[in-house]
């Protein structure tokens, strides 16, 4: 029997998720830890499903490779359409896939690029990098759980801006957000 368990319980949750959120793209590599009280199905942690029930909904498209019961549940209370990661607005991922292969917006309209919430087991293993640009007054160093591949996909994808995709790193109750506009090196 599969069952489907509640999204937010309120209306509030959301909103607190929303100013989390704001924080986070704000005050880059910084790790934001979100309320409790959400249980997501299995495969599917809870900072990435309070980001995804926080801006998804019936308007936006998405893109996720799990299981049916995680799908089931996101497709229930988010209403979102489902698509292809070329697509999506916003892709959820299990690992980086090539940041060209997403939606990168234009020039004149950026912000239809996509948002990748890789949902990782944690976010405190990893590479050392050295974080700079919009949000931070000084370089910040930080430990990234991310690949030397997914490095010099976004140096590369720095060379489009204003075009590019917004990243989202989740695990367990923790988010932590890399715009598109961040310089991103190795340490």
């Amino acid at each position: 029997m599969n069952t489907l368990t509640p999204g937010f319980a309120s209306p509030l949750d959301a909103q607190a998720c929303f100013r989390a959120l704001l924080t986070a793209f704000g005050d880059p590599g910084r790790a934001i830890t979100l309320a409790d009280g959400l249980a997501p199905p299995a495969g599917l942690s809870i900072a990435a499903a309070a980001v995804l029930l926080t801006l998804a909904d019936a308007t936006t498209t998405l893109a996720a490779d799990l299981p049916a019961p995680v799908l089931h549940w996101l497709g229930f209370h988010t209403g979102a359409p489902f698509t292809t990661p070329e697509a999506a607005e916003f892709c959820l991922a299990g690992s980086a896939p090539p940041l060209a292969s997403l939606r990168q917006g234009s020039e004149t309209a950026p912000e239809h690029g996509a948002t990748l919430i890789l949902d990782l087991p944690d976010l405190d293993t990893g590479r050392r990098c050295r974080l700079s640009g919009p949000g931070l007054a000084a370089p910040r160093e930080t430990t990234l759980p991310l690949p030397a591949a997914f490095l010099a996909d976004w140096a590369e994808q720095r060379l489009q801006a204003p075009r590019g995709v917004d990243v989202l790193l989740c695990a367990g109750r923790r988010l932590l957000a890399l715009p598109r506009s961040l310089a991103i090196e190795a340490a």
